[in-house]
């Protein structure tokens, strides 16, 4: 017990000789210092290579009280400062309460150095007299430019031709300065034309170059430095070429069509003795070779033209109708589009939305020869003759539902074993620029008047 006692009162009195000795805190307070600094990026060389794009990490230490913020700047002459004001900042300095931020250095040059410096700031607005410094050779990366895949030129098209393209660069998207591009020749430097860095697609038309013959689309990317891509080219191959046709006419046919049958023939011949010469574009060619890429160049390539006849088989394109044919009438064109549809299923909303048809009835299991197809008093009254089927069945067949704006010209005579009252064959738009038959014309020349339907559409109701 003594020994206990003995011990706690040795302790207790080295305290009070030690308290005796200290100096008071109060009456002498020791000077604020100043926090330390660091970054997360240490190189045992000055320079350390990089890229453009840079996340860089700091933190601070302070001895005597709180780190509340940091303080940065890239400019090398920037004034040493060792205290810091929000309300009075020096110009040359950023302030954070950030530990890291990703900077993008911007290239002047193919080779750049950064020099970054960081200052810690404390509760008291001391800032750390040796800012941690870290410098940034930046070694430009070349730009790299692609053509994603399914946005193939086709290889025969009309003087419209649309080129997508994906641009990066491993210094950061945002270095890419500018695309260029040039028809056939890459050797003439003054022969490529610029496009913006945000621009990722281009519609090229007879206004840029295209001309009836062959042609290949070159394509690279410059950055802010001055670096070229490689050059990428379209048709991808080095020994493919597309082809360009200029419209020999101002009226073109819409092959539509992939039955192997003389449907091809009777509207050739039945145009060439109405309209003369004409263009034909068969979309549906080795599966759809010559159908391009975007919506807008099918749609500029139907602006070529004034009048289109469109026929198809059971399976219209009826997306690129959608897309296309409402700017067409828009510009003033004409249309006739002939088909007929095996299932009507979509996934398109209302496939019918460009069309003077608001939606297809039931369906009829099928129609025979000799069939007639009766005009309606406003197809009499337009001088338009009445159609017989001309083939041994037509099957699947689905009524139209014009819309209110529409007026039907041709039905189906009543007959109540086989269908209610008199189902629509054939409409026009209210205002006389679009005939949709949902039957193939080419099918109705039971009494020879087919040609004369079309005829009497294109130089009478047009």
């Amino acid at each position: 017990m003594f020994k206990f006692i003995s011990r706690n009162l040795f302790w207790l009195a080295i305290l009070l000789i030690a308290s005796g000795c200290s100096e008071d805190f109060t009456d002498n307070p020791k000077p604020n210092q100043p926090p330390e600094t660091f970054t997360s990026i240490f190189t045992e060389r000055d320079l350390n290579p990089t890229i453009s794009r840079q996340t860089i990490h700091w933190w601070g230490d302070d001895p005597d009280g709180a780190v509340v913020g940091f303080i940065y700047t890239f400019n090398e002459n920037a004034a040493n400062v060792e205290t810091w004001s929000n309300t009075a900042p020096n110009p040359d300095w950023t302030f954070t309460t950030q530990t890291q931020e990703t900077f993008t250095l911007q290239l002047s040059g193919n080779d750049t150095t950064y020099a970054f410096s960081v200052k810690a700031v404390d509760d008291q607005g001391a800032a750390d007299p040796t800012a941690a410094v870290q410098r940034f050779p930046i070694i430009n990366s070349k730009p790299a430019v692609e053509f994603p895949v399914g946005t193939e030129v086709p290889e025969t098209t009309f003087t419209v031709a649309s080129f997508t393209w994906r641009g990066a660069d491993p210094d950061g998207d945002d270095t890419i300065a500018k695309y260029q591009y040039v028809l056939d020749d890459t050797t003439n430097d003054s022969a490529w034309e610029d496009l913006n860095s945000r621009t990722n697609t281009i519609l090229l038309t007879a206004a840029e170059g295209l001309t009836e013959g062959r042609h290949v689309f070159y394509l690279r990317a410059i950055d802010i430095a001055g670096a070229v891509s490689r050059i990428i080219r379209m048709p991808r191959n080095e020994n493919d070429v597309w082809f360009v046709r200029e419209p020999k006419s101002n009226f073109l046919v819409i092959d539509d069509y992939n039955i192997t049958d003389n449907t091809a023939s009777f509207y050739h011949t039945t145009l060439q003795a109405i309209v003369g010469s004409f263009d034909v574009w068969d979309i549906k060619r080795n599966n759809g070779a010559l159908d391009p890429p975007s919506s807008q160049a099918f749609t500029e390539t139907l602006l070529l033209y004034d009048r289109i006849f469109w026929y198809a088989d059971t399976d219209p394109n009826l997306e690129k109708a959608q897309v296309g044919v409402p700017t067409f009438l828009d510009r003033g064109g004409k249309l006739i589009m002939t088909t007929s549809f095996r299932e009507f299923t979509s996934n398109l909303g209302d496939p019918l939305d460009f069309s003077p048809v608001d939606s297809l009835g039931a369906r009829i299991a099928r129609i025979t020869r000799n069939q007639p197809v009766q005009t309606t008093p406003a197809a009499i009254a337009l001088g338009l003759p009445e159609l017989r089927v001309s083939v041994t069945i037509i099957p699947n067949v689905f009524p139209l539902v014009p819309k209110i704006s529409a007026i039907t010209l041709y039905a189906l005579p009543e007959n109540p074993s086989l269908w209610p009252g008199t189902p629509a064959m054939a409409a026009i738009d209210g205002n006389s620029s679009f005939v949709f038959f949902g039957l193939p014309i080419s099918s109705l020349d039971g009494l020879g008047t087919a040609r004369q339907v079309i005829e009497k559409v294109l130089n009478g109701v047009f």
